[in-house]
């Protein structure tokens, strides 16, 4: 039979419980746990507690042994049914059952001071009896719980417990491993790996969305008035906007641009280039440009109005010589932009109908 350590594990299941392991820890032994040595152990401090009540039953009451004994039992019976009886409220009901919780605590606090009183001669008796009824109170109510705990993580209304992360794991990415735990709690068939790698994924993809969520709000502030940009902001998920626009990105377009910048025979021909071009020195420089003639100094940079009022004297130009032309062939004639030729034509509006009519 191989051992633990060489069982192989496939590739997509990095990390994850080999099939053999998984199949010893879910036999029956393992199912039921320790099961048997808690009812060993309740058996052996319900015992215990009652002999002790029955001691202090017997000094009070001034009753045999048999019946303090079963005196004793009926009460100890009492604080288990009750206790039995808010579980199954709690379980099947949904109830909080606190009333029948806090009648069994009673009855085994009474127990335990019947044990601890009925014994004043001997302080050793004292802390026996009274030890083992409570531990065995404790050990029957941890019993219950974990039950209860069984019965609603099978009905699905209790999450299910998510892998251990470790020390280690926690000290060196505990955000991550904090949404891992979240991960693995909603998927319990994810392993300690897996769950790490979905919560790596997830936080990088959150964390990418806000990023283009956040550029998009800038966008809309930007384009759109304050207005129209609170009503677009409100209006549309831009969260929503964010995921489509990373999942609508061309990967392959953006990565052959690159491969073809990054190509060796596009690197060789730059280096060529660079070796072809002459260094020029400061020396040659100077040289260079006192050889050239020097233009002469001038300041006759053109101020705003100036450039304005050329545009406008080639934009009535060009009217002129085509009258028919559109704001765009006239832009193209003039030398400048469709915005400049539509300030033209709107000043200038009742010289381009005299212009017309005399055409």
């Amino acid at each position: 039979m191989a051992s633990r350590s060489s069982l192989p594990l496939t590739p997509g299941d990095a990390g994850a419980v080999p099939a053999s392991w998984r199949h010893e820890m879910d036999t029956p032994e393992r199912a039921k746990g320790p099961l048997h040595l808690l009812f060993v152990f309740y058996l052996a401090m319900a015992g215990l507690a009652l002999y002790g009540q029955s001691d202090g039953l017997m000094a009070w009451l001034n009753i045999d042994r048999i019946p303090a004994l079963l005196i004793g039992f009926a009460i100890e019976l009492l604080a288990a049914v009750l206790l039995g009886f808010a579980d199954w409220r709690r379980t099947d009901r949904g109830e909080q059952a606190i009333a029948a919780r806090l009648l069994s605590i009673a009855v085994a606090l009474g127990v335990a001071g019947l044990n601890f009183f009925g014994h004043d001669a001997s302080v050793g008796q004292r802390l026996l009896f009274t030890g083992a009824s409570l531990a065995g109170y404790a050990v029957w109510t941890l019993h219950s719980n974990a039950r209860r705990r069984d019965a609603l993580r099978a009905a699905g209304r209790l999450a299910g417990q998510p892998p251990v992360f470790g020390l280690g794991a926690w000290l060196r990415e505990p955000k991550v491993v904090w949404r891992a735990r979240q991960v693995a709690t909603a998927d319990t068939t994810l392993s300690v790996h897996d769950a790490l790698a979905q919560a790596r994924t997830d936080m990088a993809a959150e964390e990418r969305h806000r990023a283009i969520a956040a550029a998009l709000r800038r966008k809309l502030a930007k384009s759109l008035d304050s207005t129209s940009a609170d009503i677009a902001m409100v209006s549309y998920d831009l969260d929503e906007v964010a995921a489509r626009l990373a999942k609508s990105v061309d990967y392959g377009r953006l990565t052959g641009l690159l491969a073809a910048d990054i190509h060796p025979d596009r690197i060789a021909e730059g280096r060529t280039a660079k070796r072809s071009t002459p260094i020029a020195t400061p020396d040659a420089v100077r040289v260079d440009d006192a050889d050239k003639p020097q233009p002469k100094p001038t300041n006759a940079r053109k101020s705003d109005s100036g450039r304005k009022a050329d545009a406008a004297t080639r934009v009535r130009a060009a009217l002129a010589d085509n009258p028919g032309a559109t704001q765009a062939e006239i832009a193209r004639a003039a030398r400048t932009s469709d915005r400049t030729v539509r300030r033209v034509l709107s000043a200038a509006r009742p010289d381009i109908d005299a212009i017309a009519a005399a055409v």
